[in-house]
């Protein structure tokens, strides 16, 4: 935990001292946007602007208004309003407060995602450094009419079939679902409840919000600044090329791959890979600022449901700004730049894409000729499925 746990709560609330110390936090978010030299353009810089914003919007639940790990309730913590720290456009991403005295079950329809995962975390996440991974559920027992019962505590309870430890103190549990086909697949429908609780809740203090608020400030500083040494990785590789990596505070059952691309609105580029064998992969575009592009309204991803594989077993894909009527178009958007990342869920093999730029009048004589192709009509009919898809499955 940080030295300065203890300083709002030493400002006290009869001054405006502890707001100030908050608005100064938030005001030196600036310099995520205007002091990286990576950051050249003006649609960049207001993209990180909106980053700020979303950052901002996703420490105050996970922070301010639902840190209450003695009641605690399910948060979806990115969804279409709020990307960072490098978002799966198939996933679902539910977040609880917790702590390892207590005893909590978590219970209801476990859904059809392809991919189910609990995991449990040792403190906050707004101490990135220290939110480390304690215990997963990588498959439940799943009982009459769907029905899914979880138990996470310190100590296994005797008759748990689907049980997952906690650590010692205030931790947090991440629940995952991943979804193949977003037009069938159904979501969980899950509540969490601490077995030990006592209603009514204690009062609320002044003492427990400006802890709150010092967890907000704690987010603020600590989480963009890891993820910008990250997103720095990226451009360590040259341009249209690849490399695997691991991230610590990512999920342990994938493999990332990451890259930069660069296309002019004249050109495409080509992504060729062979895929390995795998339950689970996708391919995505993202920002400079590690947030998914806005793939309810575009074809910024494909997984491995919604792609297609060539003839010859590779999977093909463009990048570009325009539709090229390729069927695995990947959306530049009017990107000329941006992030690529590939997941690979416990494969057999980690195969790196190649990538090669051309011109985008010579495209299809670059491609084979059996390469899938796709009408305006189809694409339209794709398009309108992914934006009803994703507001189906409640991550809008």
């Amino acid at each position: 935990m940080p030295d300065n746990k203890t300083q709002l709560q030493a400002l006290g609330f009869a001054t405006p001292a502890i707001w100030r110390e908050v608005v100064k936090v938030m005001g030196e978010l600036e310099a995520l946007v205007w002091n990286d030299p990576l950051v050249t353009d003006d649609l960049t810089r207001a993209e990180g602007v909106r980053y700020l914003t979303r950052l901002m919007a996703s420490a105050i639940p996970m922070s301010i208004e639902m840190w209450e790990p003695d009641y605690p309730q399910f948060l979806t913590f990115l969804n279409t309003r709020i990307h960072w720290g490098l978002p799966a456009t198939d996933c679902h991403y539910q977040w609880a407060p917790v702590h390892g005295d207590n005893v909590y079950r978590i219970s209801g329809d476990r859904g059809t995602a392809r991919v189910f995962d609990i995991e449990t975390r040792k403190d906050h996440f707004a101490h990135i450094a220290e939110w480390t991974l304690h215990d997963r559920l990588p498959q439940c027992e799943v009982g009459p009419n769907n029905h899914v019962e979880i138990i996470a505590s310190r100590e296994r309870p005797k008759g748990a079939r689907n049980w997952v430890q906690l650590a010692e103190g205030p931790g947090n549990i991440i629940y995952r679902q991943y979804y193949y086909d977003w037009n069938t697949e159904q979501p969980a429908r899950l509540s969490i409840v601490n077995e030990n609780a006592k209603y009514p809740p204690p009062a609320l203090t002044a003492a427990a919000i400006a802890d709150r608020m010092e967890l907000f400030c704690d987010w603020l500083r600590d989480v963009p600044k890891r993820f910008a040494q990250v997103v720095n990785t990226y451009y360590a590789a040259p341009a249209n090329s690849m490399v695997f990596d691991t991230i610590e505070f990512g999920w342990k059952s994938l493999k990332y791959g990451k890259g930069l691309y660069q296309c002019a609105p004249n050109e495409a580029l080509i992504l060729e890979v062979k895929l390995p064998k795998s339950h689970y992969w996708s391919i995505q575009l993202c920002s400079h600022f590690w947030e998914a592009r806005d793939y309810h309204l575009r074809q910024t991803s494909l997984n491995g449901h919604q792609a297609e594989i060539d003839e010859d077993g590779m999977f093909r894909a463009v990048i570009s700004h325009g539709d090229p009527g390729i069927a695995n178009w990947l959306d530049a958007g009017g990107h000329e730049q941006g992030l690529l990342a590939i997941r690979y869920y416990e494969p057999d093999s980690t195969p790196i894409p190649s990538m090669r730029r051309v011109k985008l009048a010579e495209l299809r004589e670059s491609l084979p000729a059996s390469t899938p192709l796709i009408s305006a009509e189809a694409r339209q009919k794709t398009l309108r499925d992914r934006a009803w898809a994703v507001a189906r499955l409640g991550r809008e």
